[in-house]
């Protein structure tokens, strides 16, 4: 009995020792829990908030150098007449935002605007500017450059900005967490610009003009990224 009895106590005094070991579950302290970065939230999809105004149906007129000085000799029942070249031009007939390329990056020039607390509203303190220039995706002349600046920002260089005003109000709704903030960014879409050349030819007699004689050189394709403005939000916890 007394064996059982010390059997007993030891397999009691080993239980609680097990217990004592044992580590304890407690719920998590999410007050006090650091904040990561996973707890802002995904910024909003960018939305278009200013595009360069260009001009259509524009056409060009320019001096080839490498054209100028090659006079011809025409035969004709008249008589030899000479063709000499006077200028051409460049016209671009259309132009297009490739569908499925409005929104070609990278994103660049992005700048804070504003921070609206939950369910408020906020306004810019000072105005905000981003600008950007036409980026054309291949080699060409400068006066066909000017007319696809021309046609997609109505400027010669391509350039194109737009201002963030202090006018507008920006909010926060009641299910944001925390606070909203604003920020305003330059994004660019691909346009594809159809171009006509015409070489243009004086025939004369002598040193009388008889005619004109046009001739299409055909056309080509260029591609460019069109910049605009654009606004999106991000969200935080804190």
């Amino acid at each position: 009995m007394a064996h059982n009895r010390i059997l007993a106590i030891l397999a009691a005094s080993f239980a609680a020792l097990t217990l004592a070991a044992s580590p304890v579950a407690t719920a998590p302290n999410l007050g006090n829990a650091p904040v990561s970065s996973e707890q802002v939230a995904t910024p909003t999809v960018p939305v278009i908030v200013g595009k360069p105004q260009g001009q259509n149906n524009l056409t060009i007129t320019f001096v080839d150098q490498a054209l100028k000085g090659n006079d011809s000799t025409l035969l004709t029942p008249q008589g030899n007449l000479t063709e000499r070249y006077a200028y051409s031009t460049y016209s671009i007939p259309y132009k297009v935002i490739e569908d499925g390329n409005d929104n070609v990056g990278p994103r660049e020039q992005d700048s804070f605007l504003c921070s609206a607390p939950k369910g408020g509203t906020t306004t810019i303190v000072n105005p905000v500017e981003v600008r950007a220039n036409v980026q054309i995706q291949s080699n060409v002349g400068t006066e066909l450059k000017k007319l696809i600046n021309l046609v997609w920002t109505g400027q010669t260089n391509g350039s194109f900005k737009h201002i963030y005003s202090k006018a507008k109000v920006y909010s926060a709704s009641e299910s944001v967490h925390n606070h909203r903030d604003y920020y305003g960014a330059i994004q660019y879409d691909l346009g594809t610009t159809v171009v006509n050349r015409t070489d243009v030819y004086h025939v004369y007699s002598g040193d009388r003009i008889l005619y004109t004689a046009s001739y299409d050189r055909g056309q080509q394709t260029v591609y460019a990224k069109i910049p605009k403005a654009v606004e999106y939000a991000r969200d935080f916890y804190l």
